[in-house]
């Protein structure tokens, strides 16, 4: 009589007799072990690429996602507000030297603050109260640091009648401010055909030049300052992201070609950090490098892939989701992952380009304490033309904050800067600087929106 083993009830595996798995051996053993092992290898491998590729895609995005909405939120306590002081945590930033100025509630509260003249407490600096813009006053509860000094328009600024223009770009209308020379309110005859086009940098307003524009208008040049694509009230692109200049020149070109059709005949580029950059690209791209007669550069994006990697770096990225990134960024297949329609021409926003392609006298200024774009790609750039490039570091100034630093040096440098190039018959020495006073009181119009 045969006899066989029970069958293993429904539902459990059969187990094999100790006897069956002895015979197999350390060699069966071993092998068992080492599907295990590649098994859980190919398992932590697949998840590290995904980790990796994930990584790298949030990094390649961040810079390209407009981030207005995400900017200037209140991080700075009051402590305190007199009559003629003001109380401020003594941060980096509200105890750096040079002028400062404060929003709340969204700008319906903006006043200019002077010099650091104290420190009340181990933890708080004053500064003296020059202005209160707006009807509604400073209370004690954060605020947000207005870069720009100035808010508004440069009528409800500064008292320069301000005229809202739309420049055809290729993907649509972009608003700007056009600001016409009048000698009636101080400005120099004879000059309106000498145009200067403001560009903005990333995350920014037009509002960003509303610092220059007085000494433009000192000077008689006509000033436009302008948008670009993906702005506020600006239209989006395609792909509704930034391009680091790489795209947003065109627009900058159109603005020289509204410019041109308005009775420009000479043209002055200037721009901030990416405008700057955008600046740079233009004026190598342009149908009308003819009629530039100079740039001027507040602590640019000269170089996007060190701008990146410099980011990267302090964010303690790998250096292999750093390369992912940037291959995502600038490769035809990367861009889609990142939702760009195109990639980008990094390789064509560097010092090495701009020494090959640059045609026009350049002044760059730079914050040496920048924490945004680091300094060393314009010292490179002046290096690599010292023929066209003028090099003017600011120390003590964070990132586009030169002018807030030091307004009587900042502005006697761009006015010295632009008589020469522009020709001008014009002492500057004889001057008053800064030409608008940052205690100057407020206009009937002033408020404290950024514009």
């Amino acid at each position: 009589m045969t006899h066989r083993s029970p069958t293993a009830p429904p539902g459990r595996r059969s187990v094999a007799p100790l006897s069956m798995l002895r015979e197999r051996g350390s060699q069966g053993r071993w092998s068992d072990v080492a599907v295990l092992g590649a098994a859980g290898a190919l398992g932590t491998f697949t998840l590290s690429a995904g980790l990796l590729a994930l990584g790298a895609r949030v990094m390649a995005r961040l810079p390209l996602v407009p981030q207005q909405g995400l900017r200037h939120r209140p991080d700075l306590a009051v402590r305190a507000v007199h009559g003629d002081r003001v109380h401020l945590d003594a941060t980096k930033e509200s105890s750096r030297a040079g002028l400062l100025a404060l929003r709340q509630s969204g700008g319906t509260v903006h006043v200019r603050l002077g010099e650091v003249t104290g420190r009340p407490t181990p933890t708080t600096i004053a500064r003296p109260l020059l202005a209160v813009d707006t009807v509604d006053p400073l209370t004690v509860e954060k605020a947000a640091v207005n870069g720009f000094f100035w808010a508004g328009t440069p009528q409800t600024a500064h008292g320069l009648p301000t005229e809202e223009v739309m420049i055809d770009s290729p993907v649509g209308q972009m608003p700007a401010w056009r600001v016409d020379p009048d000698p009636a309110d101080g400005a120099a005859a004879g000059r309106a055909d000498t145009w200067a086009i403001l560009i903005h940098g990333h995350g920014s307003t037009r509002g960003e030049a509303l610092r220059i524009i007085p000494l433009l208008h000192r000077l008689g040049l006509t000033s436009l300052s302008i948008t670009y694509r993906n702005d506020t009230g600006a239209p989006a692109s395609a792909d509704r992201m930034h391009h680091l200049g790489a795209a947003e020149w065109e627009d900058a070109e159109a603005a020289i070609e509204y410019a041109l059709a308005h009775g420009a005949r000479r043209l002055v580029l200037v721009g901030w950090s990416m405008g700057g950059g955008i600046a740079l690209r233009t004026s190598v791209r342009t149908a009308h490098r003819d009629r530039i007669a100079g740039l001027v550069l507040d602590s640019p994006a000269v170089d996007w892939q060190d701008i990146l990697v410099y980011h990267a770096t302090a964010l303690k990225a790998p250096r292999p989701m750093r390369r992912l990134a940037m291959w995502m960024m600038t490769s035809q297949i990367g861009a889609r992952l990142v939702r760009l329609h195109e990639p980008l021409a990094l390789d064509e926003m560097t010092p090495a380009y701009y020494r090959d392609h640059l045609d026009h006298r350049t002044l760059l200024l730079h914050a040496l304490d920048d924490a945004t774009v680091p300094p060393a790609p314009s010292r490179e750039l002046a290096a690599l033309r010292p023929d066209l490039v003028t090099f003017v570091p600011f120390e003590g100034a964070s990132h586009t904050r030169e002018w807030n630093r030091d307004p009587v040096r900042y502005e006697r440098l761009l006015a010295g800067y632009l008589i020469d190039v522009l020709g001008l018959d014009e002492d500057p020495a004889a001057l008053t600087y800064p030409v608008r006073d940052p205690a100057s009181p407020p206009g009937e119009e002033s408020i404290g929106l950024r514009i």
